[in-house]
């Protein structure tokens, strides 16, 4: 008997267990934990296949650690959830539901998002589309004729298409609207341009990329947006005297377009890569975040191909390595926003007796000189250069001498400055009157400013050795009296050997400027001090 009552209670048990096992499996087919939601935001352009693959995962009922799984997909430009992550507050309702997996236009998008806490890892690509130029065909071939390179286009865009081939058309005329395509053309002209690809923050500060990058934003036709800007070309009935010739766009973008082709410009090979980025804020809960991790994977399975290929995407794109980093990608984001067409400059070079010491091979004044010169050989024509020296009595009572005027780099300028340097010999005299010539080359350089442009004086001097009735205070106060908000110039000081003075020091913070202090001329720091100070702006 009690062997019996054993089996029919293990038996029991063992019933008790199985009707537990389909409760619990019950339980979890009902979603006991309830319905767990994942907000997507993506950038526009990729809105209709990421949502259509949504709604294929969303009909597959899927289940996260008992959580009913839903996704619901919004669409916000990138530019526009940037600035709602990166504003520091509460986040705009208006931009939609905060989201735990964001897909942006490209990985720039990414990097300036970038704060500590917010975006896990580094978010895989999910789909990808070339940046190209959109433009005709007419121009595409002219363009495809010339080799036209990122390079080139600063040229094009200041200057004329004529030089291609195409009379009559004048400039470029390439839309800059705000944009990921615009920033990343003009990342690939900067890239291109100073040799360094991925482009970094030095390259993206130094005169030749602020000049090129400039040289596409100045004077950019205005337009709304790109879809604007894709338009207007499309639709122009002469193409030569349309007001938009070409626009950054994705290849994705141009694919319904009719009437418009893509130009790949030599050079670097800007892309939008559609990173899909984990969101790490408290605003997502650990299923949350499971979620996304699970839905971006899904999106790149490739199952989901066919639904990106068919909307004009690269489906899972090949990995592009490191890009930009923020800091040259704001650079260029800056540059484009405030262009600056070169830079002005007028060099105030010492002669005073002093300037003959022997460093290295050559003395002070002939090191200076050879950079002036190795400087100007590499500075573009639309840059500016003038040159004065300055002693004691050099011209009359003057203690400076103009040697040539402050004007773009020319033939006839760049000659007329060599002709100039030929002549520059150091004076006798051991003292100089450096302030009274500082005041006089930044008064005319006020007077002569070139709109557009950086404008500066660079002083270069051992000294100063000022023996003038000007002091140093007095000098400070001409200056600010001097000094119109409307025509900034900057004062660059350079001092060899010296160590030069305070008054000199106050003057280039008063500007704006830079004061430094070299132990010789006779090396690269010298040399590089004068490049920057020409070529910076």
């Amino acid at each position: 008997m009690t062997i019996v009552l054993l089996v029919v209670a293990v038996f029991a048990w063992f019933q008790f267990r199985d009707r537990a096992a389909d409760r619990d499996s019950a339980a979890a087919a009902e979603c006991v934990e309830g319905e767990a939601t994942l907000f997507v935001t993506v950038d526009p352009d990729i809105e209709a296949p990421v949502r259509a693959v949504a709604d294929k995962y969303n009909a597959t009922t899927p289940q996260v650690r008992d959580h009913c799984a839903k996704v619901v997909v919004t669409a916000r430009p990138s530019a526009t959830i940037v600035a709602g992550f990166t504003a520091g507050g509460v986040w705009d309702g208006t931009l939609g539901p905060q989201p735990a997996l964001w897909i942006p236009q490209s990985s720039r998008s990414i990097e300036a998002t970038r704060v500590p806490g917010l975006i896990e890892g580094d978010p895989t690509p999910v789909a990808a589309s070339p940046i190209v130029l959109a433009v005709t065909e007419e121009l595409r071939r002219s363009l495809d004729e010339a080799k036209v390179a990122w390079s080139d286009l600063p040229t094009l865009q200041q200057g004329s298409l004529g030089d291609i081939g195409l009379s009559g058309w004048g400039g470029l005329r390439m839309a800059q609207p705000d944009g990921d395509a615009t920033l990343a053309a003009a990342t690939a002209v900067a890239a291109t341009v100073s040799g360094a690809d991925p482009l970094t923050a030095a390259a993206a500060q130094s005169g030749q990329v602020i000049a090129a990058v400039s040289g596409l934003a100045a004077g950019a036709p205005e337009v709304a947006d790109t879809g604007a800007a894709l338009d207007a070309i499309a639709t122009a009935q002469q193409q030569r005297n349309a007001d938009i010739h070409a626009v950054a766009a994705t290849e994705q973008q141009l694919a319904t377009r009719l009437g418009l082709v893509a130009y790949r410009p030599a050079g670097a090979a800007p892309i939008a890569d559609h990173p899909a980025a984990m969101m790490s804020g408290q605003w997502v809960d650990q299923t949350q975040n499971l979620i996304a991790s699970v839905f971006a994977e899904y999106l790149r399975a490739p199952e989901q191909s066919a639904i990106f290929t068919q909307a004009g995407f690269t489906a899972q794109p090949p990995e592009t390595g490191p890009g930009a980093s923020r800091e040259a990608l704001d650079k260029v984001a800056a540059t484009l926003a405030h262009p600056v067409l070169g830079v002005q400059s007028t060099v105030v070079l010492d002669v005073s007796a002093s300037m003959s010491t022997s460093e290295g091979s050559g003395t002070r004044l002939s090191n200076s000189l050879g950079a002036l010169r190795s400087t100007m050989n590499v500075m573009p024509p639309d840059f500016g250069l003038g040159v004065w020296t300055f002693a004691k009595n050099l011209d009359g009572t003057k203690p400076y001498d103009v040697l040539a005027s402050t004007a773009p780099l020319s033939t006839t300028q760049r000659t007329a400055i060599d002709t100039a340097l030929d002549k520059v010999r150091a004076s006798e005299s051991r003292t100089d009157q450096a302030y009274p010539t500082v005041l006089a080359a930044y008064r005319a350089a006020v007077a002569n400013y070139a709109a557009g442009r950086t404008n500066s004086v660079l002083i270069v001097t051992d000294g100063p050795d000022d023996d003038s009735s000007l002091t140093g205070a007095q000098l400070l106060a001409d200056i600010t009296a001097a000094t119109d908000k409307a025509r900034p110039v900057r004062i660059d000081i350079v001092v060899i050997g010296g160590s030069g003075t305070e008054t000199l020091k106050d003057l280039t913070e008063k500007t704006g400027g830079t004061y430094t202090r070299v132990a010789t001329s006779d090396n690269l720091t010298f040399a590089s001090t004068v490049v920057k100070a020409l070529t910076s702006p």
